[in-house]
């Protein structure tokens, strides 16, 4: 039998940092995958490559799990592809390790629950959790906090990238993290106050609020310096908000799914910033991990 499995990316996250201590961020999932395949001998086209380095640690940890109550348990090969740039913030390897996971799981007839895929997915590096359905608020060193909050109202994202690539368990271990983290807290709790308002009311504006207010606390843990005059030219053609990756380099500009004049902002911003590149436009998904068997 023959598993296929999926996992949203994100564009960044609506806001990260934290609250009492309580390092969190919340999840920007959308829609560009990581994809599984579980028992493929042969890849089928150049599409599909080997597990790289952190997916092959994610399906030894689920074949360990499975072998401690089924020794002659067989793992499958798994093969990974993925719509998903890397290194940019967009949850590249939180898409392919849980995807892998939850393929080889599955291949081993294994019901890995998504508690449990958290925790393999945090043992490997710290995470995104957009593996879970809708907006989660997430503790992504730890695991501590897992808080559903709610289905993300529809929107379009306009992508753009400062360059470069951050390496997301180094960009965590910074000696002086945690206090520039301590530092914003009051911003981020007005930004998650604005953003559950948003989701009980769908309202968009809101969301949008939320997510400036996080990105713009986050310019002295990662500065962007291309961030003000970005969501400048963003208030200009009438985006709700700016988002960015808190440990990446891209950047999007937020705005209603029917908005009709997104190739003419992106085209400003690549007028005005031109040591900007674009990435993509894409939309909030709330659909989370999924699967079909083949």
């Amino acid at each position: 039998m023959t598993y296929y499995v999926r996992a949203p990316g994100t564009c960044g996250e609506f806001l990260q940092g934290s609250i009492d201590g309580q390092s969190f961020l919340v999840t920007c999932p959308i829609n560009r995958y990581s994809y599984a395949l579980s028992n493929v001998i042969q890849p089928f086209s150049k599409e599909f490559c080997a597990l790289q380095p952190k997916s092959a640690q994610a399906r030894k940890l689920v074949q360990e799990l499975v072998q401690q109550k089924n020794k002659n348990q067989i793992c499958p090969p798994v093969y990974v592809r993925s719509d998903i740039l890397q290194g940019k913030g967009m949850a590249s390897s939180s898409a392919d390790i849980s995807v892998t996971a939850m393929a080889t799981a599955l291949a081993m007839d294994y019901d890995l629950s998504l508690k449990e895929l958290e925790q393999i997915c945090l043992s490997v590096e710290p995470t995104d959790a957009s593996f879970y359905q809708g907006v989660t608020q997430f503790d992504y060193i730890k695991g501590t906090i897992s808080k559903p909050l709610g289905m993300c109202p529809p929107l379009k994202i306009l992508v753009f990238d400062e360059g470069g690539s951050i390496d997301t368990v180094s960009f965590n271990k910074q000696a002086d993290l945690q206090n520039k983290i301590l530092e914003k807290e009051s911003i981020i709790q007005e930004s998650f106050d604005f953003f559950k308002q948003g989701l009980i009311t769908h309202d968009i504006k809101l969301i949008g609020q939320a997510a400036t207010l996080s990105a713009f606390g986050n310019q002295r843990i990662l500065y962007k310096p291309n961030l003000y005059d970005f969501h400048d030219v963003g208030n200009s053609y009438n985006s709700v908000g700016t988002i960015i990756a808190h440990s990446g380099t891209i950047m999007g500009l937020l705005f209603p799914v029917d908005y009709g004049r997104i190739d003419d902002c992106k085209n400003e911003i690549l007028r005005k910033l031109p040591q900007l590149t674009y990435v993509d436009t894409v939309e909030t998904t709330n659909e989370g991990l999924t699967y079909i068997k083949r």
